[in-house]
């Protein structure tokens, strides 16, 4: 799958086991939000064509934004086009998201 500019982003170098379990959806998601950020300043994606990438269904993607928003970890902004219809939202991570995405690295299993 070809990826234009900032729309998407490649789960490769993204964890798939953090301190020997397997990472969450959201986790993931953090992680791969942390290093576009780094990387770009921001990452957008359609939530259908990430889930289909991380091998669960949309609705997981939802509440995982959700979550991660909640807990500060993300910002999102909703973008437009020209017509008005809604195009993929735009995600950055925060200090917070950055942070937790570090302990990954630094946790170790009991």
């Amino acid at each position: 799958m070809a990826l234009k500019g900032r729309e998407g982003s490649s789960l490769k170098g993204v964890r798939k086991r953090i301190n020997g379990r397997h990472a969450f959806v959201h986790e993931r998601m953090l992680e791969m939000i942390v290093r576009e950020t780094i990387l770009r300043g921001q990452v957008s994606f359609a939530k259908a064509d990430l889930a289909r990438r991380l091998g669960c269904c949309p609705k997981t993607v939802d509440h995982a934004v959700t979550r991660l928003r909640r807990e500060g970890l993300i910002e999102t902004s909703p973008v437009f086009g020209p017509t008005g219809a809604q195009l993929p939202s735009e995600y950055r991570a925060t200090a917070e998201g950055v942070a937790r995405v570090a302990l990954f690295s630094e946790e170790r299993p009991a």
